[in-house]
């Protein structure tokens, strides 16, 4: 086990065994560590990821947020997943301290007096975070936060604007060994910003094409975005995702941020259907039964919302279906 490991309560001998896994496959004379996509996109898969990839990630992070020997870590994390095994890999790295606290969703209620300088969450552990006093205190005493997995919502944005910390929302895949940019939540930064030495350029689909690098070989993604400069650009959405309603390209990801305060009980998603009269439209998934105050919602959605953009159909689904790491499938059910 590292030697500067800090254990919270409620600490499950399974994730304790994940941790140490992790860390004698990186003590090891292997020079690749095993790791699975999270499948939001097809069927989960794995992939090997070279160490020495891994340690240009964890430095090149490192280099970003200026971490130093002796800072502390939070790993809330699973080791599974590469988000809980870079967290590690950025420790080991720059020899911080690792306090190990439960994977909760409001995993700051276990760690007690503990200052943290670093930290990752998912967007539901910051809004669970948020909404208690004790655990918000200590959120905005950690240093740096970053915040992945899934699209923050506007509402948590504008909660995180008034902390005196800094927030981050990442941008990355596995195939790039978590993030390579991030944007700066606190200052409402519209763009991200690439980690040193990355660069990157715009394809003739107006898509993200992240230069070859220490970290990963170039890689064309479905990412549409904005190019700002070569380590600059905003994010726009998916392309496989983007729905096209009369010649008009609709970006589902940016509807939902906008809508997201008005459906703030639900997991929600907007995909594209065909239309005779259009070509494509809206269908608004909702998650769970419909709640009784759902006309006025409705109509505050409307009232944000251009024609285009608005929901030709909602549909209420018992149950979304998730990829292995929990992430909601964007499929017409």
């Amino acid at each position: 086990m590292h030697k500067s490991i800090v254990l919270c309560d409620d600490i499950s001998s399974d994730y304790l065994q994940k941790i140490e896994s992790f860390l004698e496959e990186w003590e090891s004379e292997s020079a690749n560590i095993a790791v699975y996509t999270s499948g939001s996109t097809g069927e989960p898969k794995q992939i090997l990821l070279n160490k020495k990839n891994v340690r240009a990630s964890a430095k090149a992070t490192g280099k970003f947020f200026k971490f130093r020997k002796g800072h502390t870590l939070l790993l809330n994390l699973s080791p599974d997943y590469i988000a809980g095994k870079l967290m590690l890999a950025r420790a080991l790295e720059h020899e911080m301290r690792i306090v190990v606290a439960p994977v909760s969703q409001n995993p700051l209620l276990s760690i007690g007096n503990e200052k943290i300088d670093f930290a990752a969450f998912v967007p539901y552990q910051v809004e669970a975070i948020l909404s208690d006093d004790k655990t918000k205190v200590k959120y905005e005493s950690i240093t740096a936060v970053i915040i992945g997995g899934a699209p923050v919502s506007a509402k948590v944005e504008s909660k995180l604007m008034n902390l005196k910390n800094r927030s981050y929302a990442t941008f990355g895949m596995t195939e790039t060994i978590t993030h390579v940019a991030l944007r700066n939540i606190s200052q409402a930064d519209q763009f991200y910003t690439c980690l040193p030495g990355i660069t990157i350029e715009q394809d003739d689909r107006d898509c993200l094409v992240i230069n070859e690098n220490e970290i990963s070989n170039r890689l064309v993604t479905n990412d549409l975005i904005t190019k700002i400069d070569t380590n600059k650009f905003q994010w726009h959405g998916r392309i496989d995702n983007v729905v096209n309603s009369a010649g008009i390209k609709i970006f589902p990801e940016k509807i939902e941020k906008n809508i997201a305060d008005l459906i703030a009980n639900n997991r929600f998603y907007l995909i594209g259907q065909k239309s005779e009269v259009f070509g494509e439209e809206l269908v608004l998934y909702v998650e769970g039964v419909q709640p009784p105050n759902w006309d006025t919602t409705v109509v505050e959605m409307n009232q944000r919302l251009t024609t285009y953009e608005r929901p030709k159909k909602v549909v209420f689904v018992s149950r979304f279906i998730e990829t292995s790491s929990g992430k909601v499938k964007r499929i017409n059910l």
